[in-house]
């Protein structure tokens, strides 16, 4: 399975914002896993479906913060179970900043960078088989 996990993932550097996180953007043993138990077909159908549901949420503006929260608290499961877990933690702290109705700007975009290098990535595990 070609690695893209050892690329970093990168986060928006807002003044107030923590500090840039870096990480893997999967984890291929989570995916290796998958393959052993479902087999290659059905781990592509799943990688595919996360891909379509990254294209489909996320596309709200941030006054939208009903809408975002959703799309987060949606992404953050079926992200985390294929092991895309940067992707999983950046839609965590977006639900939470929607929660806690906190400026979502630095979140959005750390959120939309991972889900960008998630389906870059899926692209790629596609195109090794």
């Amino acid at each position: 399975m070609l690695d893209h996990s050892t690329r970093e993932a990168e986060t928006s550097a807002a003044p107030d914002a923590p500090a840039p996180r870096v990480g893997p953007i999967y984890e291929p043993r989570t995916l290796k896993e998958l393959e052993d138990i479902f087999g290659r077909a059905r781990l592509m159908d799943l990688l595919d479906r996360l891909r379509t549901e990254i294209g489909r949420r996320l596309q709200a503006p941030a006054s939208e913060r009903i809408v975002l929260g959703q799309d987060a608290h949606i992404l953050l499961s079926a992200s985390g179970s294929l092991g895309f877990f940067d992707l999983s933690q950046r839609c965590s702290e977006m639900e939470r900043a929607c929660l806690d109705g906190t400026d979502l700007a630095a979140p959005l975009a750390a959120v939309r960078r991972s889900a960008e290098a998630a389906v870059t990535a899926i692209r790629a595990i596609r195109n090794q088989s």
